[in-house]
């Protein structure tokens, strides 16, 4: 007889295996998406990349369409735990802002493949974007907005945005950031994402360093 400590082990060690599986097979998703778009991939070969049965994926994601959802909402919450890390060491409000212009940007850069296909899936409508990001997605999106909001309205309590709306500041930051590195990538297919954030980084140090001296 199987005491219920045994059986709690087993349950963990299957928790985990199924969680290395998962994790292997939205990896070899990305890479199959970001590579060939959504059109061009099949099930059959994301399975075989990540060294599993079709069955088995079928056991994780109901499709096709299903696991692209999964890989947009990776993305995701790669994109803002990568932000978030490289920012949070800053003390300075007003920097912290300027940081997330440029760790968006190498953020973006990472996942380049995987932006590529959903800018042109999209084509940049907000409606669009919405229905593919899925709702798990727009959580993470709305969560990384109210963060970058927290960092402005604590830039204005330091005196950095003088007569400038927080919420304005995060929004125009992140929308400036995601705009350009939609365009950059659609038209300069070949250049680094580096190369367009000191443009867009310029344009918010004049900004914040005029509310400053008002």
């Amino acid at each position: 007889m199987v005491n219920s400590q045994g059986q709690s082990k087993r349950a963990e060690r299957r928790e985990r295996e199924l969680a290395l599986r998962r994790a292997d097979l939205i990896a070899a998703a990305s890479k199959a998406f970001a590579e060939r778009g959504f059109s061009g991939v099949q099930v059959s070969e994301i399975a075989e990349a990540a060294g599993l049965s079709l069955a088995s994926v079928y056991s994780m994601f109901g499709g096709k369409e299903d696991l692209y959802q999964e890989v947009i909402t990776h993305m995701a919450e790669t994109i803002q735990e990568g932000v978030r890390k490289r920012v949070d060491a800053i003390p300075s409000a007003h920097e912290r802002l300027l940081c997330v212009v440029d760790s968006l940007f190498a953020c973006f850069e990472e996942n380049r493949g995987l932006l590529r296909l959903f800018a042109q899936g999209t084509q940049g409508l907000p409606w669009k974007i919405r229905q593919a990001m899925g709702e798990v997605s727009i959580q993470i999106l709305h969560g990384f907005t109210e963060w970058v909001i927290s960092i402005a309205e604590q830039a204005k309590r330091e005196g950095q945005l003088q007569g400038l709306d927080p919420e304005s500041v995060a929004l125009a930051v992140t929308g400036a950031v995601s705009s350009k590195a939609a365009h950059w990538i659609d038209t300069k297919p070949d250049r680094p994402l580096a190369q367009a954030s000191p443009g867009v980084r310029a344009l918010f140090e004049r900004l914040f360093d005029e509310a400053s001296a008002s």
